[in-house]
């Protein structure tokens, strides 16, 4: 699932006050004055509990949300600090294997970057980086160290590989599943079931009752629109940068100047 940001938390804050609004006018018509008045105590009751459950719910998934988010951007980053590892730590080795496998950490970083972030935006990932990753799982099959420098660079380089495609599998993990189809039924039913129980409450001056059920529908969808900003890392207007890799380029590169602090300083250099 995709999203766009500021378009999504628009289609759902303002949806779910008209949806609100029409509820409200819709139990109106259902039920008389005297009918709702009656039901008060009752009506008050049961708000109080399915209002509290709906609370603790939504307060949970949209923490699980923000956790979420803030996970993809530490997966990322332990990522990229293992593939510039991996090209560091192969400086160690003898000339064939230490050009091919800092050649293929280049390529990896240019096609994660170029290639699957775009992807990622969509709940896909790149084959060729994935291809990219493999190869250099296994770019160190049949090398023997035979100094002592070799022998100690040896399995940290292996480490770092084993942790390269660990955080890969996290960070691919993250970007094909977001927040599953069943919450979002759940958050938004039970956002519906919360609002129906304040309409039921019979106020004299229907502008006011419109308004309340108004602020609380704001309220629900404020916090449905926390979900699906921060539930997608890789997807809309908030994502999870690419800079880290980005960095990797430069260093691959040996660019180390020039180099903004934050994503949107590009334009300005």
């Amino acid at each position: 699932m995709e999203f766009h940001g500021f378009t999504t938390g628009l289609a759902i804050i303002c949806g779910g006050i008209v949806a609100a609004i029409a509820l409200v006018a819709l139990v109106r018509k259902m039920f008389s004055k005297d009918t709702l008045r009656q039901a008060h105590d009752i009506t008050g009751n049961l708000l109080s509990v399915v209002g509290t459950l709906y609370a603790v719910l939504l307060g949970l998934i949209v923490v699980d949300a923000l956790v979420r988010f803030e996970h993809a951007i530490d997966v990322v980053q332990q990522e990229s600090n293992a593939l510039a590892d991996i090209f560091l730590l192969a400086d160690r080795l003898p000339k064939p294997e230490r050009g091919r496998l800092q050649e293929t950490c280049k390529t990896y970083a240019r096609q994660v970057v170029e290639d699957e972030w775009p992807l990622m935006a969509t709940g896909h990932v790149s084959m060729a980086a994935r291809k990219t990753a493999f190869d250099l799982a296994r770019s160190l099959d049949g090398f023997e160290p035979a100094t002592e420098s070799q022998k100690v660079v040896y399995p940290m380089l292996l480490e770092q590989i084993r942790q390269l495609w660990d955080y890969r599998r996290e960070r691919v993990g993250t970007a094909e599943f977001g927040i599953p189809a069943v919450e979002w039924f759940v958050l938004v039913v039970g956002g519906a079931v919360t609002v129906l129980f304040g309409g039921l409450f019979r106020a004299e001056s229907v502008s006011l009752q419109r308004f309340l059920i108004s602020l609380a529908a704001l309220l629900i969808g404020l916090n449905l629109y926390l979900v699906s900003l921060f539930g997608y890392p890789f997807s809309g207007e908030l994502t999870v940068s690419s800079r880290p890799f980005e960095v990797d380029i430069a260093i691959f590169e040996g660019r180390f100047d020039g180099m903004p602090i934050h994503p949107r300083e590009r334009g300005r250099n």
